[in-house]
């Protein structure tokens, strides 16, 4: 008998739904952010603290990844007929960055 009620519970949805291209676009920018950040961050500390320019870059291409990203992940919510999985993720993924490195620079002003 539970068999039956498992089989009953899968069901299969046919459909021609793609993933949103802005959205995987938009994670990818996210995901750059995140490695540009985290190279920072690994960067400053094997120089002990004593961060020049490559630092400095880092960080301002990753608020400047965030921030595309951010706009191109709430644009993609905008098309038509596809799935939103990575435009929610990559929305979230460069709302955090754009969020932690916009803290990171006014704590640094």
């Amino acid at each position: 008998m539970k068999e039956h009620k498992n089989r009953s519970r899968r069901k299969y949805k046919f459909t021609d739904k793609r993933q949103s291209v802005g959205g995987i676009f938009s994670t990818m920018l996210g995901i750059m952010a995140v490695s540009f950040f985290l190279t920072a961050i690994f960067i400053s500390y094997r120089q002990k603290g004593n961060g020049g320019r490559e630092i400095g870059f880092l960080g301002i291409m990753s608020l400047f990844l965030s921030s595309i990203g951010l706009y191109i992940g709430t644009n993609s919510f905008q098309e038509e007929n596809v799935f939103y999985l990575f435009s929610w993720l990559g929305a979230i993924i460069n709302a955090i960055m754009l969020v932690g490195m916009g803290m990171v620079f006014l704590i640094g002003l």
